[in-house]
């Protein structure tokens, strides 16, 4: 007599994941909590050099910025002095060769033309001086 399979209904059974991120994450506190961080700095040796003495220090002169304003009609001023472009250009140069660390502050109207500020920046660049800064007037 053959004998009779039993059928038997196999479902997958579920996975509880709770227990197993829980555990993660006491591990993960685990971790970070017993760390302890290397410390590279202390171990390094640095000679460090000698304060140089009182007579030594000589300090950079300060450079007062210089303002270049363009005009609402095109005309250029320096310093607030009212100048014409040959002259600015003529006293940029006079500047860049004395120094050319001088601030320009190149100062637009609202008013002003693009032309004329590109103008006053190819005067500066001719002249070698490279620390300018824009700024622009209600």
């Amino acid at each position: 007599m053959a004998r009779k399979r039993k059928v038997t209904d196999l479902t997958a059974g579920e996975l509880n994941l709770t227990a197993m991120i829980d555990v993660a994450f006491q591990l993960l506190s685990f971790f970070i909590i017993t760390m302890v961080p290397v410390d590279v700095l202390a171990n390094l040796e640095a000679n460090r050099p000698r304060p140089p003495d009182k007579t030594e220090i000589t300090r950079p002169p300060v450079l007062t910025p210089v303002r270049v304003t363009i005009l609402p009609d095109g005309k250029f001023s320096f310093n607030d002095i009212i100048i014409s472009k040959d002259n600015l250009d003529r006293t940029l140069c006079d500047l860049g060769k004395l120094n050319c660390q001088y601030n320009i502050l190149l100062v637009c109207t609202p008013k002003s033309t693009h032309e004329k500020m590109v103008e006053a920046l190819d005067m500066c660049s001719k002249a070698g001086l490279s620390n300018l800064s824009i700024v622009s007037t209600l």
